[in-house]
């Protein structure tokens, strides 16, 4: 096998560093007091696709090689944070935002009166809810996509 070659500061390209990394998916962890709740309202209401659940966690997959993970706070390694900023959020892009925001409000989890805001900095269209333990769902689309 061939390490990869170094950069001039020493350290390897970033293409050599994700050959080398090898990622084969990514899992976003999300803890909960209330495990049971939260799983019923990614999968019922969010409408996401359970690939997993044991007693002390779900997972979802958000697209092939994505999952949100939802974890007991008792099992888990990490505890939440009280409250509604937890320090994360979940950012889901969809091409489907003014029928997901019609869902939301028809599910009473947003305001009737809300509409799309701008956010980014200006570069998305967007709203936002809170799971039940608190933590924010932000639902989006590019006004125009980033190159690349």
């Amino acid at each position: 096998m061939t390490e990869p070659a170094s950069s001039p500061d020493g350290g390897s390209s970033p293409a050599d560093a994700a050959a080398l990394l090898g990622v084969k998916g990514v899992v976003t962890f999300f803890y909960y007091d209330d495990l049971a709740s939260a799983v019923a309202f990614y999968e019922r209401v969010i409408g996401l696709r359970k690939v997993l659940e044991n007693e002390w966690c779900g997972l979802f997959e958000l697209r092939p090689g994505t999952l949100l993970g939802l974890v007991d706070a008792v099992a888990g390694s990490q505890t939440p944070i009280p409250g509604r900023n937890k320090g994360a959020i979940l950012s889901i892009e969809t091409d489907r935002l003014d029928a997901c925001l019609a869902r939301m409000k028809a599910l009473g989890l947003i305001a009737q009166s809300a509409g799309l805001e701008r956010g980014c900095a200006g570069r998305t269209w967007e709203f936002k809810i809170h799971d039940p333990a608190g933590y924010c769902l932000e639902f989006f689309r590019w006004i125009e996509p980033p190159a690349g």
